[in-house]
């Protein structure tokens, strides 16, 4: 489960190379958008859903290997499953763009930055030892509730261990919340981008 969380955050690659060739100061790209009289907004958004669109194809292909190929065991309900990983993917996705927009840092740094927060935000989530992720629910709950890969994982335990939706339903709002509040932060940035000179 934290192998696909973290399969997810790591669309938002593909989230910050969509945005960084919107972006003037990052590609010869960007310079002409920026210069053309088409809105930006619309472009910086059909970038980030073409990403997504690519992070999901590899996505779902990282689960057809898990259930056919590995005979992985996703509980009688594949269809929230699907539905839940393309959640998580639109997080990462969101991530990476959020990332590209807020840091004003070569391609290579904010590479660096995504590649930190989801490994750190895979080891919170129980990636290297289930442990952690349990000492964190009981002291600090909160992190857990604001963490994607940990949202993520924990939507699909509840699948598999629990006969009520009501723990996944909680998960997936909170993913949105997440995807909202990135994605708001991300626009309002991009949208005072001006450049003296590129």
């Amino acid at each position: 489960y934290t192998l696909i969380a973290m399969a997810c955050m790591y669309g938002g690659m593909l989230g910050l190379t969509a945005i960084n060739n919107c972006l003037a100061n990052m590609s010869n790209k960007g310079k002409r958008i920026s210069v053309s009289p088409n809105r930006k907004s619309i472009i910086v958004l059909s970038s980030a859903l073409g990403a997504y669109m690519v992070s999901l194809v590899g996505l779902a292909l990282l689960i057809i290997f898990l259930k056919l190929g590995l005979k992985a065991d996703f509980g009688n309900n594949i269809t929230l499953v699907i539905l839940l990983s393309a959640v998580g993917n639109l997080a990462g996705i969101s991530l990476g763009v959020l990332i590209a927009s807020i840091f004003k840092v070569s391609e290579g740094a904010k590479t660096g930055i995504v590649i930190a927060i989801t490994m750190f935000l895979s080891v919170l989530s129980g990636m290297m030892g289930v442990t952690l992720k349990y000492v964190i629910d009981k002291n600090i709950p909160i992190v857990n509730l604001i963490n994607p890969n940990n949202l993520i994982t924990d939507g699909f335990y509840a699948l598999y261990y629990y006969n009520t939706f009501n723990r996944y339903i909680r998960d997936i709002c909170c993913l949105g919340v997440f995807i909202i509040v990135c994605l708001f932060i991300s626009f309002r940035t991009l949208r005072r981008k001006q450049y003296d000179y590129i």
